[in-house]
């Protein structure tokens, strides 16, 4: 007998995989009439630098937010102290520059002058009375007294008691007040001033004061020595007053014992430039 065919298995059918859709990116939105914007892009990160160490402390602060810095406020404000006080002391030597010279000199005797140059640019001259009261002052200027020095640089006018400079420059002006007790007691208080008036083109001006303070507690002789520096010119005329304060006082004098404790003089300094106009 013939076999019977077997069956056969019906052929396996293979499934395929399934295929996953791919996800699109969502879509924006649209309007109509509008274009959409681009998308933004973020910068990237600035590079990591380290930081420089400086001595600036403004170096410390972020750029856009920098500050003025205290030190350099305290710089401008040293910087402009130290210009005014320049400034100051600058004003103050232009101020002694024009005012010029020194105040008067006093002591209570007359120091050494010099005698070659007191004979060849200058004078002295004694006062001829000894009484104390308001009056201008008489002086002898003759050579051959002791005490008088008397050059050509000036000349003396016995009708007016001035003495005229003939030769401009820088003086040296001096004066002495000496004054005594004549009494067995001197006691009525007093005050006596000698004053040296300078007389120019324009103007009459007192340019030295020398003042004695007479009371009983003074002692029976008394004297004080006083000198300035002075420009003089060509023409100018100087004179002498006592100030009693308008009192003759009959106990204190001008002490003549040495006849030279009383005086009045001048003389040029060599350095100082003669002229003309001067």
């Amino acid at each position: 007998s013939a076999a019977l065919p077997l069956p056969s298995a019906p052929p396996s059918r293979v499934r395929p995989a399934p295929i996953k859709p791919r996800r699109r990116a969502p879509l924006a939105h649209f309007c109509p009439g509008r274009t959409p914007a681009p998308a933004r892009r973020e910068p990237p990160p600035a590079p990591m630098t380290a930081p420089e160490r400086s001595q600036d402390p403004e170096s410390l602060l972020q750029a856009g937010s920098r500050r003025a810095c205290p030190c350099r406020s305290l710089d401008w404000c040293l910087l402009v102290g130290l210009c005014a006080l320049g400034a100051a002391f600058l004003a103050l030597a232009l101020f002694s520059a024009w005012r010029g010279l020194p105040g008067p000199l006093e002591t209570p005797e007359a120091p050494l002058l010099p005698r070659r140059m007191g004979k060849e640019a200058g004078a002295q001259v004694l006062p001829t009375s000894d009484l104390i009261k308001d009056r201008l002052m008489e002086y002898d200027h003759q050579q051959g007294i002791d005490g008088v020095v008397f050059s050509s640089h000036f000349q003396y006018h016995d009708t007016l008691d001035k003495l005229e400079v003939k030769v401009g420059g820088l003086y040296f002006i001096y004066a002495q007040l000496a004054v005594k007790c004549v009494v067995k007691e001197c006691s009525k208080k007093q005050t006596v001033k000698l004053i040296i008036n300078q007389v120019s083109r324009r103007s009459d001006s007192p340019i030295l004061t020398i003042s004695l303070h007479l009371s009983p507690k003074s002692e029976e002789t008394m004297s004080k020595f006083s000198a300035v520096l002075r420009p003089l010119k060509k023409g100018d005329f100087l004179y002498v007053k006592m100030d009693a304060n308008k009192t003759n006082s009959q106990d204190w004098q001008l002490d003549q014992t040495n006849n030279i404790d009383n005086f009045f003089g001048l003389f040029k300094l060599p350095s100082s430039a003669e002229s003309a106009d001067q």
